[in-house]
């Protein structure tokens, strides 16, 4: 009988121990995976030009490069009625022109050929140019919503340096945080674009966007932590880093650290875009 209770009780204990470890696997493989891919920011010795896909698959209908081009050169990028092309540039200077446009091109700057069919970019000797091309894709909802796009949000080209655009505030950052929106809403449909800048030690609080695909971009001098439920990432400069969609996530920085990144919404539907209206221009704040 005592033999038999003794079996029960290491029977018993065994089972609840499976459970414990049963309920701790499941927790872990729960937990997302945050993606990062550093960029490949040396070029390859006697090369004139670099390309590297980023992140392939992350983000739906969308192909995203780090380019790098050697000066003195003189590329041309073929464009598509089918796709609109967004070129950020992170380091280096140059040139870029269309048919009816030219911009000096400096670090920290989006241009946009919305019309054209081919831009030139040219390089200056000594210089050497990255920029991130994002493909993307228009849906024929695509097409029929920019067509109703109000007149000040219809470019032929957009261009715009970061230092330029409008400031705004939101609640789960700091007085400290200088955000900028760089792409505002309805100028590519459903992409929105901006920056979060702030020394250390800082934060981003934690939050969730269900509606949205989201990218960070590490702009010069980058290095935080990046968190999403329970799994968290060294996000550095010159790296791309994608939020699982759905995640409780927020960014950290440390002491005598800087956070400074370029933060890229993918939005599912047009009526997602609502989420934006959290951003409070600072004009507006001036106003109240």
């Amino acid at each position: 009988m005592k033999s038999l209770e003794l079996l029960f009780k290491k029977s018993h204990s065994l089972i609840l121990l499976l459970f414990f470890f049963s309920v701790v696997f499941v927790s872990c493989s729960n937990t997302p995976e945050i993606d990062v891919q550093n960029m490949l920011m040396d070029v390859p010795s006697g090369e004139s030009s670099f390309t590297e896909e980023l992140l392939s698959g992350a983000i739906a209908d969308t192909k995203i490069e780090h380019v790098a081009l050697v000066g003195p050169t003189i590329q041309k990028l073929q464009l598509s009625k089918e796709n609109v092309d967004m070129l950020i540039f992170i380091k280096g200077k140059g040139q870029i022109q269309s048919d009816t446009s030219v911009y000096n091109l400096v670090p920290e700057s989006i241009a946009i050929p919305m019309s054209p069919e081919e831009v030139q970019i040219e390089v200056p000797n000594g210089e050497v140019l990255h920029f991130i091309r994002f493909t993307k894709k228009l849906s024929e909802q695509d097409i029929k919503d920019m067509a109703t796009f109000p007149a000040e949000n219809k470019y032929d080209f957009f261009f715009t340096k970061f230092e330029d655009c409008e400031s705004y505030t939101e609640k789960i950052k700091s007085p400290n945080t200088v955000s900028r929106t760089v792409l505002r809403a309805d100028i590519i449909p459903r992409v929105a674009l901006g920056t979060v800048g702030a020394p250390g030690p800082d934060e981003v609080g934690a939050h969730k966007h269900a509606m949205l695909d989201q990218l960070f971009l590490g702009l010069a001098n980058n290095d935080v932590v990046v968190h999403a439920d329970g799994a968290s990432a060294e996000f550095k400069e010159f790296s791309l880093l994608h939020i699982p969609i759905g995640s409780s996530h927020g960014v950290s920085v440390g002491e005598n650290k800087t956070m400074y990144y370029l933060w890229m919404d993918f939005f599912l539907t047009k009526e997602g875009q609502e989420w934006l209206k959290t951003h409070k221009p600072m004009s507006a704040d001036a106003n109240d």
